[in-house]
């Protein structure tokens, strides 16, 4: 390759140093030094950008590249791409993106598109790819139209997580509340998921029998790799994430058993990588988490009915009922990767204490770990009901608007105005998020934002066993005075850093000073960095709580952990059939 201007104009582009040693004396636009001018300066244009761009030219529409575009073409069509005809090199898309090629060739008009969906095969298999692009005529020296230049950028990744997103909130809005059998928990759940372009098949598994069955599926026949797997889960009651599949037991929560499996398969047409995998980990986590809550509902109503039948005393019929509520909101706290939660909730020994206290933990969809602890002021049955309201505003607004803390309590003000729920819906609280971004997750670093409103203060036990009391400016309490513009804050957490979040039955004792009792609960929380998650509770109810407590506790512990593997073990990578992803436990530690 000798022509000097070709050579000026490759140097700075790997692909265009590739292009010096493509054939062109035998494609039809002939050697480089008798190309005409204008399609130098088009070529001079390809190679001197980083953006991906690629151009045809003359009869065949012999393609030219940049590096910013040799992506696009997968694995498989680079190599022999330079210098060939677009309607080979794109043969499979080429009834799709062949008659935008001609329109420019033939009005002179410029086209786009935004998103446009492809189903093409440059890696050695169908893939489903989503592009925005522009093409644009090329005009030869004497201003007839000769080629079409395309300035395009891939946005699969953002249209598939888009997408997946709007899924889980789909997904959400569609679980059952109430369980009466499999089948019937199932269906609004599989009639959301045959819509997911990215769940190509799902079905559950009644185990009631010597072997499961299928109850209810969308999507094609299982194939013996899925009932390979669901016999193993049959057996071991252990999650499976296997390649391209996601075999799950849902839990039984209330007996200690498994309900029934969960079988989420993916579409051959995205690649099976971590996010893939973890994706409908998640979508299966979620049925889940769903599934033991209405039996759990279910077990608590019927108990309910059953002990106020046999009540004789209004009093007694009150705590039942009142435990009962708070048991039946106060779920299982979530499972992020690399952090643990535990939580506690212990009633109050006297009938007329209990009521108001709660917990809740959740992972929002931007993955950020949401932890609440509030109290609702007053101990009686309308406390309890009270508190199940004031949970569920929190939880409804923490999760949907993903703002921060501050922003969260002012809304739920608003909305404990707006709903008009009264002079009881009045309670302290504290919103934490966990957050973490690209470089703190380098460093195994995270942020904890949180707001106040009137409760007492977090604690931080440090990895090398020092507390540190998060006093900070407290702002009034829930359902005072809606419109306040509230505070928030933040503190560093470092791996093996253990955030404590309690109400106020755990520190208000009868006689005491609260600024000892706090003091109190600093030293018995000192040095439980060495033990499991669970010795923290267990410290600060033995040091803080020998006997019957006068008030509800509820308590929340967060524990950091290293960032090369989640703390629960090592799950393993797509594609490896032999290995498990780490197996959900019963007990109520995340």
């Amino acid at each position: 390759m000798d022509a000097e201007w070709f050579v000026d104009a490759t140097a700075q582009c790997a692909v265009g140093r590739q292009a010096r040693e493509v054939a062109w004396e035998r494609t039809p636009l002939g050697l480089p030094d008798e190309w005409p001018e204008a399609l130098r300066h088009a070529v001079r244009l390809c190679f001197s950008t980083q953006f991906p761009v690629m151009l045809v030219w003359g009869p065949d529409l012999t393609l030219i590249y940049n590096d910013g575009y040799e992506e696009m073409l997968g694995t498989a069509k680079h190599a022999g791409a330079l210098g060939a005809p677009a309607a080979v090199v794109w043969a499979e898309i080429w009834d799709e993106v062949g008659p935008l090629f001609d329109e420019v060739l033939r009005t002179g008009r410029a086209s786009s598109d935004r998103d446009l969906h492809l189903v093409m095969n440059r890696s050695g298999y169908d893939e489903e790819t989503f592009f925005t692009f522009s093409y644009s005529p090329l005009r030869d020296d004497d201003g007839r139209i000769a080629g079409v230049l395309d300035i395009s950028t891939e946005t699969t990744l953002a249209v598939v997580n888009q997408r997946r997103l709007a899924m889980l909130g789909e997904l959400q809005g569609a679980l059952p509340t109430t369980f009466t059998d499999l089948a019937t928990f199932g269906r609004p759940v599989l009639d959301v998921l045959a819509g997911s372009p990215d769940v190509a098949r799902a079905a559950f598994y009644d185990v009631r029998g010597a072997r499961p069955r299928v109850v209810g599926s969308v999507g094609p026949e299982a194939e013996p790799a899925e009932t390979r797997l669901v016999e193993r889960v049959f057996r071991t009651r252990q999650r499976i994430v296997s390649q391209g599949l996601v075999v799950k037991p849902l839990r039984d929560a209330v007996r200690g058993g498994v309900a029934g499996i969960l079988v989420l398969r993916a579409s051959p047409l995205r690649p099976w990588d971590r996010d893939y995998a973890r994706y409908l980990a998640g979508l299966a986590a979620t049925v889940g988490a769903a599934l033991r809550d209405a039996v759990r509902l279910r077990t608590t109503m019927d108990a309910l009915r059953l002990r106020v039948e046999r009540s004789e005393e209004q009093t007694a019929q009150m705590r039942e009922v009142a435990l009962a509520l708070q048991q039946a909101v106060l779920t299982e706290p979530p499972d992020p990767d690399h952090l643990q939660v535990a939580v506690h909730y212990q009633p109050a020994a006297l009938d007329r204490d209990i009521g108001g206290d709660w917990y809740d933990g959740f992972v929002t969809p931007d993955g950020a770990t949401t932890l609440v602890v509030g109290d609702v002021v007053g101990h009686d049955l309308a406390a309890a009901v009270m508190m199940g309201q004031l949970r569920g505003l929190v939880r409804a607004i923490g999760y949907d608007s993903g703002e921060s803390p501050a922003r969260v309590l002012e809304r739920v003000d608003m909305a404990v105005q707006g709903l008009a729920l009264g002079s009881g819906a009045i309670a302290t609280l504290v919103l934490a998020r966990i957050e973490q971004s690209p470089e703190q997750r380098r460093h195994g670093a995270r942020t904890v934002r949180w707001s106040s409103a009137g409760h007492l203060p977090p604690m931080l036990v440090r990895a090398d066993g020092r507390v540190d009391t998060l006093t900070r400016r407290n702002d009034l309490p829930l359902g005072l005075s809606p419109g306040t513009v509230r505070t928030e804050h933040t503190v560093e957490l470092y791996p093996d850093d253990t955030l404590v979040l309690y109400t106020d039955g755990l520190v208000e004792r009868r006689g005491h000073n609260l600024r000892d009792d706090l003091a109190d609960l600093a030293r018995a929380l000192e040095s439980t960095h060495r033990g499991p998650i669970e010795e923290v509770v267990e410290a600060a109810l033995t040091r803080m709580l020998p006997g019957p407590g006068e008030d509800d506790v509820a308590l929340v512990v967060l524990r950091t952990g290293p960032e090369d593997a989640p703390v629960h073990g090592t799950a393993e990578m797509p594609g490896d059939t032999s290995a498990e992803m780490p197996s959900e436990r019963g007990a109520p530690v995340a």
